[in-house]
């Protein structure tokens, strides 16, 4: 699908459709079925490599990622998972409320995740404010189809349910697509900046945003986890800008007389 945002802004990286179906391509990039796998992984080989990613229930065993998808949230399946996630996405063992079990469960994790457990994701100052989070921050869906799937934006069609749109920015770019955003809409705020990992930042939070009257984009790659994870594959000045559907038509729409039209943009990026 050809993207007037994307003609003027001309990106290093493309941008990646989110599309919910019941098929995925025979040739999509899938985590086999059991195998641990961080959904950031498959948004990347969409952005840098052209590939067609993705993933449903079954081989998305990350419950952070299915959460993020859209595909289910368990972190409060029982008060002993949440007392779990909590102390992961806060202190580790120190905010745990009983260090023995989750100790056990430290050690009987992988190593290389024996420091996460330990340590924590620091994301939030104490357990409490974590289950605060996992109970009414994170925004909730388990959507009625099988598979999300990541799409270079120039592979999608326009039959396609595309509920948002990922583009990965240098400082530049940013600039760019956020004075658009901010200049469709009313306010001072076009950008939505949410605690939680940057998988959810890509999906769910644009998911909630899509909801609104008035979505925002939303500003991910800001997690230290996040950052560690696409270290590889994308540079360190290197974020992302999500915008929700209806934000992105309503951009579509504006992206032909707008600041990519401006002198000033235009010596940016030297042309």
């Amino acid at each position: 699908m050809e993207s007037t945002i994307v003609r003027n802004l001309q990106p290093e990286f493309s941008p990646v459709a989110v599309v919910w179906s019941n098929t995925i391509p025979d040739n999509a990039l899938q985590f086999k079925k059991g195998k641990f796998g961080c959904i950031l992984y498959l948004f990347a080989e969409a952005a840098r490599r052209g590939k067609v990613a993705g993933g449903n229930r079954e081989s998305i065993t990350c419950n952070g990622g299915r959460a993020a998808l859209g595909l289910g949230v368990d972190f409060d399946a029982s008060d002993e998972l949440l007392d779990r996630y909590a102390a992961v996405f806060s202190k580790g063992l120190k905010s745990a409320s009983n260090q023995e079990a989750y100790r056990a469960q430290m050690e009987a994790s992988p190593k290389n995740w024996h420091s996460l457990f330990e340590y924590g994701e620091r994301r939030h100052c104490d357990a409490e404010l974590a289950k605060e989070w996992i109970l009414n921050g994170l925004p909730r869906y388990d959507i009625p189809y099988e598979y999300v799937i990541f799409k270079p934006l120039n592979r999608t069609t326009p039959d396609e349910n595309i509920r948002a749109v990922i583009f990965p920015l240098n400082p530049v770019e940013l600039a760019g697509l956020v004075t658009l955003a901010g200049s469709v809409m009313s306010g001072t705020d076009p950008v939505q900046v949410p605690q939680g990992a940057d998988c959810n930042r890509i999906t769910a939070f644009a998911y909630a945003q899509a909801e609104l009257s008035t979505p925002r984009a939303i500003l991910g790659m800001l997690g230290i986890d996040g950052r560690e994870v696409m270290r590889k594959r994308f540079r360190d000045d290197t974020l992302t800008l999500t915008l929700p559907a209806p934000l992105y038509h309503r951009m579509e729409q504006e992206a032909k007389d707008c600041v990519f039209q401006t002198p000033s943009w235009k010596n940016l990026k030297g042309e």
